[in-house]
């Protein structure tokens, strides 16, 4: 039977043990940390795109939003309706972790991964070094994959830093809001409510993203409950993700999108693909097309949104505010632009307006 280490117990490195495990594999999923899904570094907002890969369970279900307020520089706003979800991230992680071993995979936690070569994987486990062989290793490691340095894959990263904390004050519980413009230069910043009295608030960076968080705080108030830092990798289009038998996925492959930084789903998806290629003999860099397709265009889109100025900021915003935007907005899901980027410059022309920018 062929032997499957999968290194990282997140959401990626879970749903493909647990593929892999019904497929016939034998699966190990090994996690570097005491407990799934622990420490927290992560917003947890998801569409309904999730949902066709996962089932939706109340354990790890937090609140469901109605709406997303995007924030213009000069303070004016648009409301666009949506249906999306705040999910536990720990609850979420612990929950695919049992699935994929009912489904037959091992879990072993306290396993920091070292090294993966001649057809065997070094972990040290409290003080001890242990080597075990493995046929095949699948990096779920996280942005900075040791799987990914081990394997020589790594290449030049490039992160922003992303800074959260939760925050105690009034919240509208149905609308999650987004600010752009000079308050995070090459970003975004958010407030995603868990309910009507917390909210998970935060930024990312590539440059003094502590300086830029400070001040966001300050703009909204609150009292600081818990932080959740991470890094989040930026999805350039070179990504190695496969080596002999070591394979990358989620963002430990930097499958993450450029627009908002997300990454559970398109780890999902990544899981899904590699596991399908396992099984098939394919070549998951090739079978990645469709998915990297899509990353490609949240790239282009965040590095056309790196070029606006805060007058481009405010002018986007107000184009957005008509019936047949939101409705677009509303209809599909941010997963997959290239099924409504033409619809919204047919629906709303002005867009192109913005065309100068993309040259740029």
């Amino acid at each position: 039977m062929t032997t499957v280490s999968v290194i990282g117990a997140g959401p990626a490195g879970a749903y493909a043990g647990q593929l892999l495990a019904k497929a016939g594999y034998d699966v190990t999923i090994y996690e570097e940390h005491a407990a799934v899904g622990k420490p927290v570094a992560c917003t947890g907002i998801v569409t309904k795109v999730l949902w066709e890969l996962v089932r939706k369970k109340k354990e790890f279900m937090v609140n469901e939003l109605d709406a997303v307020r995007i924030v213009a520089p000069n303070n004016n706003h648009v409301d666009i309706p949506l249906h999306e979800y705040v999910i536990d991230r720990a609850a979420f992680d612990n929950c695919l972790a049992a699935q994929a071993i009912n489904a037959g995979a091992a879990l072993q936690t306290l396993h920091r991964f070292i090294d993966a070569k001649n057809g065997a994987i070094t972990f040290k486990h409290k003080g001890e070094t242990i080597t075990k062989k493995t046929d095949i290793v699948i990096g779920a490691d996280g942005p900075t994959s040791n799987v990914a340095k081990s394997a020589g894959i790594y290449g030049s990263r490039e992160f922003w830093i992303g800074l959260q904390v939760t925050v105690k004050k009034k919240w509208n519980p149905n609308i999650f809001l987004t600010y752009f413009g000079g308050i995070c230069p090459g970003f975004f910043a958010w407030a995603v409510p868990e309910n009507s009295q917390i909210a998970r608030v935060g930024l990312a960076a590539q440059q003094q993203a502590k300086a830029h968080f400070d001040r966001f705080l300050l703009k909204l108030g609150g009292k600081i409950l818990e932080q959740q830092p991470g890094p989040i990798p930026k999805f350039t289009g070179r990504e190695l993700v496969e080596k002999d038998n070591v394979f990358l996925v989620g963002d430990a492959g930097g499958l993450v999108k450029a627009t908002t930084g997300g990454g559970i789903i398109t780890g999902i998806l990544s899981s899904k693909i590699l596991s399908e290629c396992l099984q098939t003999g394919a070549s998951y860099s090739k079978a990645l097309w469709q998915l990297k397709k899509e990353l490609h265009i949240h790239r282009l889109i965040r590095k056309t949104l790196n070029n606006f100025s805060e007058q481009d900021y405010n002018m986007l915003i107000d184009y957005m505010n008509t019936p047949g935007v939101k409705k677009i907005l509303k209809e599909n899901p941010r997963e997959y632009p290239s099924r409504f980027l033409l619809k919204l410059l047919l629906k709303q022309p002005k867009f192109i307006r913005f065309a100068p920018r993309i040259l740029w």
